[in-house]
């Protein structure tokens, strides 16, 4: 029996290397702070609600995303009924609509969950219970009384950041995660892992939530940061890292110091690293320092190849210009680029998504280690481009979230449509075909990567030759 299960119910996971590290974050504060570690965590896979019954907890908590909300409620709503347990939701869904709290969940966890679920457990630690007299006094939560909805003060952020301890990868399970796998995406299979450096990002996307889910930017020490490194090199043999950050690169000087700890640890040169950055903030500078760390690979959210469709999504702060040349300039270095792109803007034309497709052609010709991945133009709640449309009335007051998706490979649907310039169905069609265009390279990189060297490791592992097998019959 555990009196707290904490559920990562999300479609990445186990196969990817991704672990729910924000349940891992909660857990080790847990037990930092209160000494309280009798904590189960779910992680993403079948028969979830059965996993959860089997601990018969007391409480009962949820992180939660847009994408996927209606599965969770779907839980909520079995565990109130079956397991009479206290429902806590958290995540970017609840944060961004508190006041659509689903009537199966007690509290909806507003912002940093860290501090907040520390609160509530020292309550029911008191209390036994979780009641509204005693809610009242816990910042950053939304709850009911008397059947209406009570949204408390909002919590600050956790400062300084290295006060969160590192997730427990441990309550994790994270060896079910270490299957070799493309953590870097550079075609090469490597045992990876994930972990977060910082939390926040000062730039304001019109698509964006990062700011919504944590407030203004925070950083982790160089030491902080290449500690946990080490930790994953040293007690996991982990090759490679992504480094989930929002924003890495807010600083140079933190990035040399960052190699210059990983050095000392006898860890520099032991692991590769796969980052986000932003293209205009890239510079020969800034490149060299990444290589110097052991970066392989970045993500670009380059978006748009049209000039104004660009400025409406980022606030005008990037161009087009910069966009190419921020990939050119990594390429350089051999760094790959994984360049993020979005179609479907409320002003798009056809034109513009055809610039898109132009610059997609010419970043995959640019480098064998470049792939190009596409989105369509969603409303995330929490953003700018939310309110514009519920403004426009694109969205009801209560959307079927079973209809949301950010993929044009998984959704069709026009419940969250929000282009005012190309039919629906036409807009289709300019989906798919844009979609072609970006996988259509990338069996030729798989390819002109695949060297004898990992023939001899396939056939020394059965379940690498299948991974990259999987990839050949997906990618071809």
């Amino acid at each position: 029996m555990a009196t707290l299960v904490l559920v990562n119910h999300w479609s990445e996971g186990i196969g990817n290397n991704k672990l729910p590290l924000g349940l891992g974050y909660l857990t080790a504060y847990l037990k930092k702070y209160l000494d309280f570690d009798d904590v189960t965590i779910v992680n993403t896979g079948d028969h979830t609600f059965e996993k959860i019954a089997r601990e018969k907890p007391a409480i009962v908590g949820f992180t939660a995303y847009t994408a996927g909300y209606y599965d969770v409620v779907q839980l909520l709503e079995r565990v109130k009924k079956e397991l009479s347990a206290i429902t806590l939701v958290g995540g970017p869904h609840i944060t961004c609509l508190p006041h659509q709290l689903s009537r199966w969940a007690d509290i909806g966890v507003i912002g940093e969950g860290e501090a907040t679920l520390l609160e509530l457990i020292q309550c029911y630690q008191e209390t036994g219970q979780l009641a509204p007299p005693n809610l009242q006094k816990i910042n950053g939560i939304v709850y009911r009384e008397n059947g209406q909805l009570v949204q408390t003060a909002p919590r600050q952020p956790i400062l300084p950041l290295d006060q969160i301890p590192p997730p427990d990868r441990e309550k994790l399970q994270i060896r079910d995660f270490l299957e070799p796998s493309q953590i870097l995406m550079n075609n090469e299979y490597l045992r990876g892992a994930t972990m977060l450096s910082s939390r926040g990002c000062p730039f304001k996307c019109i698509y964006c939530h990062v700011q919504a889910k944590w407030g203004r930017p925070r950083l982790h020490s160089a030491q902080r940061v290449a500690s946990e490194v080490e930790l994953l090199v040293k007690n996991y043999g982990v090759q490679g890292i992504y480094i989930e950050d929002d924003l890495f690169v807010s600083s140079i000087k933190r990035i040399a110091a960052i190699t210059q700890e990983l050095k000392q640890r006898n860890v520099w040169g032991s692991v590769r690293f796969f980052l986000d950055l932003r293209a205009n903030l890239v510079t020969d500078e800034l490149v060299r320092a990444l290589k110097e760390m052991g970066v392989v690979k970045v993500a670009l959210g380059l978006e748009s190849g049209s000039e104004p469709i660009l400025k409406y999504l980022k606030g005008g702060d990037v161009t087009v210009a910069q966009n190419r040349q921020a990939v050119r300039r990594l390429n350089q270095y051999d760094i790959g680029c994984h360049c993020c792109f979005m179609i479907g803007a409320p002003a798009e034309t056809r034109a513009d998504i055809q610039k898109t497709q132009t610059l997609i052609r010419e970043i995959l010709d640019g480098h064998p280690q470049n792939f190009c991945q596409v989105t369509v133009v969603t409303p995330l709640p929490g953003t700018g481009l939310w309110d514009y449309a519920r403004s426009r009335g694109f969205l009801p007051e209560a959307p079927d979230w079973r209809q949301f998706s950010l993929s044009p490979t998984l959704s069709y649907r026009r419940d969250f449509y929000v282009n005012e310039e190309i039919p629906f169905d036409e807009f289709l069609k300019l989906a798919e075909e844009t979609v072609r265009i970006a996988n259509s390279r990338r069996l030729k990189s798989i390819l002109g990567r695949f060297s004898w060297r990992y023939l001899r490791r396939a056939l020394q592992d059965p379940k690498l030759a299948w991974h990259i097998f999987s990839d050949y019959l997906w990618h071809r």
